[in-house]
């Protein structure tokens, strides 16, 4: 059996910094695909399917290390007594509220823009033909 030298508040810490690095991930990945351009480029809709399994891979390896940052910091709670907090919040309340967090605020972000331009995203749309719609 491997026994492990890592404490239970070093196991705590790394894999909550795994799981951050993958909401920063998936942050970025959010950021690209909310850019409306994306929709009219040459093979969107292909690149739509890749845009969805990429996001549900991530969001399974999230699910994933959230079982381990859960056990870990669960861990820490009942043989240390301690509570553990990322950025002075409760890591179990941040856990069940973060990604919606993220998504709220990056369409806050894409609003304050749209204000910032008038009040509408301009974007460069393909010309259409009369044929295109039927």
């Amino acid at each position: 059996a491997v026994v492990s030298t890592q404490s239970t508040g070093e196991q705590a810490c790394n894999s909550i910094s795994s799981r951050e690095k993958l909401i920063l991930e998936l942050e970025m990945f959010e950021k690209e695909a909310a850019n409306p351009q994306r929709l009219f480029a040459k093979g969107a809709k292909s690149s739509r399917l890749v845009e969805e399994k990429k996001r549900s891979a991530l969001h399974r390896r999230i699910k994933k290390c959230d079982k381990q940052v859960h056990n870990n910091v669960a861990k820490v709670q009942r043989t240390l007594g301690d509570t553990v907090t990322y950025q002075g919040r409760v890591y179990f309340d941040k856990m069940s509220r973060d990604i919606t967090e993220m998504l709220y605020w990056l369409q806050q972000e894409r609003r304050q823009a749209a204000l910032e331009n008038g009040g509408m995203v301009m974007i460069d749309l393909p010309p259409v033909s009369p044929l295109d719609l039927v």
